[in-house]
């Protein structure tokens, strides 16, 4: 973990919707190499709060740091820039496109010929082989199948290798289980894990508690759009993270707990 400053910092975050409160004075840091869950009810503000960081909404109040730096402007561009890319379970990837071409979507590499730009196919397909390979995907699967081919899981792989090649610093899994099965569940968790191990920040939202409390470092609770906990995962168990959810944080934890 960072020993000096957290990657993120999230301080005194409020977002209003008009008249409605969606979060509610929410403090929250977030270190480089750290896997942290987050987690609460639907209607808790994970989303909400996931959203500010990827730009798609700016706080009412508050301050966000990245990195030390302020941030004053938030779009997607510069979640981008900063290397905050999001994985969900259910968009990402265009099934009729081959995994070469999803795994640069929008990043496609271009050479020139007599001056004219043309797409790099022969790059496109031999990174994301090697990508694809490393994370987990079958030896008969090629570059040029189309995604429509893969399982869940690993379309997951794919987006996870994209992730990784394009120097993104933090990776926020979005509930990136969802109807996968339980060998595919494995194999994405596992990503997760790994993705933490070679230095980048995992913010991984889930509703499983069991899933999340085995997997990560530290877990953060959403309820009504404020935090209620903040804590590290071996200092409780999964059935004490339940009963808090169950009664909106007005529980503390036993001794076994911390």
């Amino acid at each position: 973990m960072n020993d000096t400053r957290p990657l993120i910092e999230m301080n005194n975050i409020d977002l209003m919707f008009g008249t409605f409160q969606a979060l509610k004075n929410v403090s929250v840091s977030f270190d480089t190499g750290e896997l942290v869950g987050l987690v609460g009810d639907n209607g808790a503000g994970k989303t909400t709060l996931i959203r500010i960081l990827c730009g798609m909404y700016a706080p009412t109040n508050g301050e966000v740091y990245f990195d030390g730096q302020k941030i004053d402007r938030f779009n997607p561009r510069l979640a981008i820039d900063l290397g905050i890319e999001t994985i969900q379970q259910t968009v990402g990837l265009c099934s009729n496109l081959s995994i070469a071409r999803n795994f640069y979507l929008g990043r496609e590499p271009v050479r020139r010929r007599f001056g004219l730009p043309f797409l790099d196919f022969e790059k496109m397909r031999k990174k994301s082989e090697h990508v694809i390979r490393e994370f987990g995907l079958r030896d008969n699967v090629s570059p040029d199948d189309e995604v429509e081919i893969l399982s869940g899981g690993e379309r997951q792989s794919v987006k996870i290798g994209h992730a990784v090649e394009f120097k993104n610093r933090v990776i926020i899994m979005d509930e990136p289980t969802n109807h996968l099965s339980v060998r595919e569940r494995e194999h994405v968790n596992s990503l997760a894990l790994q993705l933490k191990e070679q230095g980048l920040l995992v913010i991984y939202i889930t509703h499983d508690i069991n899933q999340v409390h085995e997997l990560s470092d530290r877990i953060v609770i959403l309820e009504n759009g404020e935090k209620i906990t903040d804590i590290k995962s071996r200092d409780c168990t999964a059935e004490e993270l339940v009963n808090i959810i169950r009664h909106g944080g007005r529980v503390g934890l036993t001794e076994n707990g911390g």
